[in-house]
């Protein structure tokens, strides 16, 4: 049974994506949503975690993390690389049918049917290749996938940008994107909150290794002082990644007492694998992983995952 037949006989559907979700993730919740309240499903959208403001400019934000039912027939899961970035929702593995969408190498093919190709830039990607020839893209849709195509594509600009990932977008925007539009909410829209959190993450970076690692980091008190949370640390990570001499870039986030969110990103150096020493994951040039400990201890230890 394909997605849609699934979709249709399905009577009620939760769509759950990962903890913390970034655009990618959003992106391929909504547009799936969509799909279902198109195809005439009732669906829910949600996620274990607070949700990114800066994205609630896209439509059916409002309706996310707002179940209307406690009985469902088919899970559909996002950008999730294991069952356990669905947080509490992982339960339901075991009650309901389920299929998943993630281009995450290390994802193991957790639900029964399992969309997994990581070698596409983004789970949106992954969803337009099969929803565009099926003529099931609407101009909400549209807008929801190039989200997901240009955030986890590093705004088209990161080695898992290939021709497929343009011809998506041109196919989007033969569906009623508005690109520019969908542009200027996503990266001309700072707050002045935000503003003032990025001048304390820039005043805050150390380099290593003849400044080819730069190290970000955001205190608790950062966030609290500036009136920011949590989701407003995304994109803190690209002001060092800007620098010519950098080619791995890290941001350590304060999430409580000795304990870090830890995102790194690179120029070629395999990520992955320094996020795995502390159970981490994720893509050659983009990961991450939580690390406990002092702070003094915690950066050390993340420079030698880089220079070991």
């Amino acid at each position: 049974m394909n997605l849609i037949d699934s979709i249709k006989s399905a009577k009620n559907i939760l769509i759950v994506g990962h903890v913390r979700p970034d655009g990618d993730c959003l992106g391929a919740g909504l547009a799936l949503k969509r799909l279902a309240n198109n195809e005439g499903a009732r669906a829910d959208l949600v996620y274990d975690s607070d949700l990114p403001k800066h994205y609630e400019f896209m439509q059916g934000f409002d309706t996310i993390n707002k179940p209307t039912s406690e009985n469902y027939d088919l899970l559909i899961v996002v950008d999730c690389g294991d069952e356990l970035r669905m947080g509490k929702y992982a339960k339901l593995l075991k009650k309901i049918k389920s299929i998943q969408f993630d281009h995450h190498i290390t994802n193991k093919g957790f639900a029964q049917t399992n969309y997994i190709y990581p070698e596409k830039s983004s789970t949106c990607e992954i969803i337009a290749d099969v929803l565009l020839p099926l003529n099931k893209v609407d101009s909400v849709i549209a807008d929801c996938l190039y989200v997901g195509l240009s955030t986890d594509s590093g705004h088209f600009m990161h080695n898992n940008v290939t021709s497929n990932v343009f011809d998506v977008a041109t196919k989007l925007m033969n569906c009623g994107l508005n690109a520019y539009e969908l542009n200027m909410r996503l990266y001309r829209n700072r707050t002045v909150k935000k503003t003032e959190l990025i001048a304390r993450a820039l005043n805050s970076m150390k380099y290593f290794r003849d400044d080819s690692i730069c190290i970000i980091t955001v205190k608790s008190s950062d966030l609290t002082e500036t009136g920011c949370t949590l989701s407003d640390t995304e994109g803190l990570i690209d002001f060092a990644m800007a620098m010519g001499c950098v080619k791995v870039a890290v941001c350590m986030t304060e999430q409580s007492e000795h304990k870090y969110k830890v995102s790194f990103r690179s120029k070629g150096y395999n990520v992955s694998e320094c996020a795995a020493v502390f159970g981490g994951g994720g893509h050659v040039q983009a990961a991450g992983c939580v690390v406990c400990g002092y702070y003094e201890d915690v950066l050390r230890k993340i420079v030698k995952s880089i220079t070991d």
